[in-house]
C-alpha cells in the first residue's frame, strides 16, 4: 500500500511540475500548455452566428470563434470583455513574396497611404461620367472624368465643402457649352468651356479655393 502511494504521489507531482496537458501524445512539446496530436482529425472552435456571437456574455480578450453566417470566418475578439471589439482573421489576401493583393471587394482607409520617392501607381482605369443634363460636384466625383454630351447648354455646380485637394476634369463631348457655378478662381475671369472637346481642370486647394483652369471662354 505504501508503494502505491508513493508512486501515485510522484505521477501527481511529476504532473503538477510538467504542468502540460496532451490529447493523442503522451509527450507535449515543452514549449506547449495543451498539444494535440493526430494525423487524421482537426481541432473544431465553437461554431455559432453572428447574433450568438454577440450575445456571448464578457468575452475575454483573445476568445476564437468560427461565425457561421454574414462575411463567414474565425472572429478573435482584440478589445476588452467589457467592451468586445470581434476581428475577422482575414483570408481574402492573396501574399506572393513581398506582394500582396485582393481581388474581392473594395480597399478603403482613413488615414494616409504614403509611398518612396520612387513609388508609383499603377493598373487604375479612369472613372469616367457622362451626363447629359445640369450636374453637381460631390467628393465622390474626386479623380474622375466627367463628359458632358448634351446638345445643349448645361452647368456644372461646384460646392462648398469639398474636400481638399479634390480634382477632376471636365470634358465637353457634346456641342453644348459648360458653365461653371460656384465659387472658383481663374486668372481670366472665364466661367465656360471654350467649344466642343474642350478639356478643363477642377482643383481644390482647401479653404474653398477652387481653379478652374483649361480650355475656357465666356
Amino acid at each position: 500500500m505504501k508503494k502505491i502511494l508513493l508512486i501515485l504521489s510522484i505521477l501527481l507531482i511529476t504532473n503538477f511540475v510538467k504542468a502540460q496537458t496532451a490529447i493523442g501524445t503522451v509527450t507535449p512539446n515543452a514549449s506547449a500548455k495543451l498539444e494535440i496530436a493526430s494525423t487524421d482529425k482537426g481541432l473544431l472552435i465553437p461554431r455559432m452566428t453572428s447574433t450568438q456571437r454577440g450575445l456571448i456574455s464578457l468575452p475575454a480578450n483573445g476568445l476564437l470563434v468560427y461565425q457561421t453566417d454574414g462575411v463567414i470566418g474565425f472572429y478573435v475578439n482584440s478589445g476588452t470583455s467589457a467592451s468586445p471589439s470581434w476581428l475577422r482573421i482575414n483570408t481574402d489576401w492573396t501574399k506572393s513574396g513581398n506582394d500582396i493583393s485582393y481581388t474581392a471587394g473594395n480597399i478603403s482607409t482613413t488615414g494616409t497611404l504614403t509611398g518612396g520617392t520612387a513609388s508609383s501607381l499603377s493598373g487604375f482605369a479612369a472613372n469616367i461620367v457622362s451626363t447629359a443634363i445640369n450636374y453637381s460636384l460631390t467628393a465622390a466625383d474626386n479623380g474622375k472624368v466627367i463628359q458632358t454630351t448634351s446638345a445643349s447648354a448645361i452647368t456644372i455646380t461646384i460646392p462648398t465643402g469639398l474636400p481638399t485637394g479634390f480634382n477632376c476634369t471636365v470634358v465637353q463631348m457634346g456641342a453644348g457649352q459648360v458653365t461653371f457655378s460656384g465659387t472658383l478662381l481663374n486668372r481670366t475671369g472665364f466661367t465656360k468651356t471654350a467649344s466642343q472637346y474642350s478639356v478643363v481642370s477642377i482643383l481644390h486647394l482647401g479653404s474653398n479655393s477652387i481653379i478652374v483652369t483649361g480650355e475656357m471662354s465666356n
